[in-house]
């Protein structure tokens, strides 16, 4: 009898054990451990897929490598994220894959983070070609994925329902940038020294692609709004080509135009350019570009250069230029100055390395992509940290964007930032900290429309 009840109790104990188990969520450990001397009161592992090689790794490669650099940072110099009353943190272990910008390949990646690394959650994913191959899957599996560096409309929703509130996109998404470009373009005469007395024509060029297309959307879903009195003619050009002199004959389609919307990624947007200003017809005409090409490493600077080629505009929704920035996007750049130093004082990265790492936009992305995970994360201090729990914290309350706005995922609110500053690349720049200036804050569409 005895035995009988040893057997039962040790059954229930292993039942009791797998049930434990079953519970815990995946990508959480609670099991304390030490490193480096920094002790932690368990680990939680998110994941990411970005391009360190292919034909966007120049965006990719300073994005990946501060993104490495300063998950070291959180756990070495800050002593990991979700720290409690009692000072301890949990380790945030981060296991990212290179796709070598193919959407296929990122797919993989992506469905090994989620099966094999078992990742809690996908933060700072990068591209359009990664969104466009994985984010069915990853809705499907119920994953939270914060920031995509892409402005892909497919992680749009409003409201988002079910798994789609797992998605918390930052960065503004094309369509909004689409409309935002075309009231900048209507604006222009208001912009100081812009040489834009009257819009009266605007042309739309824009790539084949979906960063392009959805641009376009976003031009014509605005233009539709505006009262039929006030509209400019708009002109819309679709272009297939990435090389400048088979754009010829697209490009002259822009002639008369008094401003002309660049629609494409840093792969479309240098040889539209280029072609632009072969052709004395629309040589100058002043361009306002994605958001993505306002980085100096984007910039046909010999060309840009000349006195009287096209200027170029852009929005803004990192806030570099000291003079524009508040008193929170001014500490936010202090800190990310703070990740480089220390980077660099440790050995991590190198002189050169801390050289480009401070002036690149794609840098500060990561920056940005990470702290937004960690202001969710950490709301849950204390808390049992689950993906549920998780979804809760980031909807609660608006979260601050680092050298930027904000973004709110209440009521399934899955929109991005609408609001972004205006910024001028500066011909002959020596800085490259001062390769664009603002030349108007950031402004939401109801505050470019006087509402």
């Amino acid at each position: 009898m005895k035995k009988i009840l040893s057997l039962a109790l040790v059954l229930a104990m292993l039942l009791s054990v797998v049930a434990i188990s079953a519970l815990a969520e995946t990508g959480v450990d609670t099991k304390p451990l030490e490193k480096e001397g920094v002790k932690y009161k368990g680990t939680i592992k998110i994941g990411s897929v970005m391009c360190e090689t292919g034909a966007v790794a120049g965006v990719g490669v300073p994005y990946s490598q501060f993104y490495k650099l300063f998950v070291r940072y959180i756990n070495e110099a800050m002593g990991g994220i979700v720290k409690g009353a009692d000072g301890l943190g949990y380790y945030l272990d981060h296991t990212a894959y290179d796709d070598g910008t193919d959407g296929a390949q990122g797919l993989i990646y992506m469905q090994k983070l989620v099966e094999d690394d078992k990742v809690f959650a996908l933060v700072g994913n990068l591209g359009t070609w990664n969104i466009a191959s994985s984010q069915e899957y990853i809705v499907e599996e119920g994953i939270p994925s914060v920031y995509w560096g892409t402005g892909s409309a497919l992680q749009y929703y409003l409201p988002a329902e079910g798994n789609q509130r797992y998605t918390f996109p930052v960065q503004p998404i094309y369509i909004t940038e689409g409309r935002i470009m075309l009231l900048r373009a209507m604006n222009m005469p208001g912009i100081k020294d812009s040489g834009v007395e009257a819009v009266k024509k605007v042309g739309v060029i824009f790539s084949a692609d979906d960063s392009g297309t959805q641009i376009e959307s976003g031009v014509k879903l605005q233009f539709d709004l505006i009262p039929k009195d006030k509209r400019p003619e708009v002109v819309y050009v679709k272009v297939n080509s990435q090389v400048a002199d088979e754009l010829t004959s697209q490009v002259a389609q822009l002639e008369g135009a008094d401003v002309v919307i660049i629609g494409g990624l840093q792969a479309y947007f240098n040889p539209i350019y280029t072609a632009m200003q072969s052709n004395p017809a629309t040589r100058g005409i002043p361009s306002i570009v994605s958001y993505v090409n306002i980085a100096p490493s984007n910039i046909p600077t010999d060309l840009a250069n000349e006195k009287d080629t096209s200027d170029i505009y852009g929005g803004a929704w990192v806030v570099i230029d000291p003079e524009a920035q508040t008193e929170r996007q001014a500490n936010d750049i202090k800190q990310f100055a703070e990740v480089l130093r220390w980077g660099l004082e440790k050995g991590y990265i190198s002189q050169d390395d801390f050289n480009a790492y401070s002036v690149s936009a794609y840098s500060m992305s990561s920056f940005i992509a990470v702290n937004v995970f960690m202001e969710g994360i950490n709301r849950l201090a204390d808390k049992e940290v689950t993906r549920e729990a998780f979804l809760e914290a980031m909807e609660s309350e608006r979260i601050n964007v680092p050298i930027s706005g904000g973004v709110d995922y209440s009521a399934g609110q899955r929109i991005g930032l609408d609001g972004m500053a205006f910024a001028k690349y500066v011909k002959g720049y020596t800085d490259p900290t001062l390769a664009f200036v603002t030349v108007d804050g950031m402004k939401s569409i109801g505050d470019l429309l006087g509402e």
